[in-house]
């Protein structure tokens, strides 16, 4: 058997493996999959403080307690996604032949395609069974019911009776609360169309000519399906402009 842990860099699946090392429950590998915006020019999709933590200050700790730590990516990457023609007709037939867009707020293709795909065919080359280490609280009771339902996951958030607020706690008592959580209560990528204003006024400020560029993918719209972006009814544009009346 294979122990082993999706890690996000959240407090619920850091707290997780916290408590792994601390009760000496059994892991082989930890996993984080990395989203990536532009493959080509290493730029990541993940919050930059976000993945600082995650790289050089969260996996030197853990690798230094004896575990391995595995960062995973997809071949492709965010532009990719948005570029994407779509060649198969849909029920909305007018969109074949037009490039995809921005993913939609629901289900979205990004957390399919970019991170859940790549975990999932890393674990399909791993030969021994599998067990993997969810990290749910006890204070999510319908997250809890269906994972029980998992033969293969475990909460130890709920073995050791962890609410969220403790696993965040454990987490800063450790020094491994992510500053992703500064800006938000959620992890994501930074170019989310649920990302807070907050997440989006920082990633202008600090990286303004990423911003840019993330913006102007609404410069030509002629030909892409899904124009909308954010969830909120506004579209980059007007985020901008009103990034821009804060002079950020």
């Amino acid at each position: 058997m294979r122990f082993m842990v999706s890690w996000s860099g959240g407090k619920d699946s850091t707290a997780s493996i916290i408590l792994a090392h601390e009760h000496r429950e059994p892991l082989d590998e930890i996993i984080f999959c990395e989203v990536m915006f532009d493959i080509q020019n290493g730029i990541s999709g993940e919050n930059p403080h976000h993945i600082h933590f995650v790289k050089e200050v969260a996996k030197p700790l853990f690798e230094s307690w004896g575990y391995k730590v595995t960062i995973v990516r997809s071949n492709m990457d965010y532009l990719h996604l948005f570029n994407r023609i779509i060649k198969r007709p849909t029920k909305h037939t007018e969109n074949k032949g037009k490039r995809y867009g921005f993913p939609g707020v629901g289900m979205c293709n990004v957390q399919r395609d970019l991170k859940i795909k790549p975990i999932t065919e890393y674990k399909r080359k791993i030969i021994e069974p599998v067990t993997q280490y969810i990290g749910i609280a006890i204070d999510e009771p319908k997250r809890l019911e269906s994972l029980r339902k998992k033969k293969d996951c475990i909460s130890l958030l709920e073995k050791y009776g962890y609410t969220e607020k403790m696993a965040k706690e454990k987490c800063i008592e450790y020094g491994l609360f992510s500053p992703c959580y500064e800006l938000s209560k959620r992890g994501g990528c930074w170019f989310c169309p649920n990302a807070k204003l907050a997440e989006q006024r920082e990633i202008k400020r600090s990286y303004p000519e990423l911003w840019e560029r993330f913006v102007s993918l609404e410069d030509h719209m002629d030909d892409v399906a899904y124009t909308a972006f954010n969830r909120f009814g506004k579209s980059l544009h007007e985020i901008n402009a009103q990034l821009e009346l804060e002079k950020v």
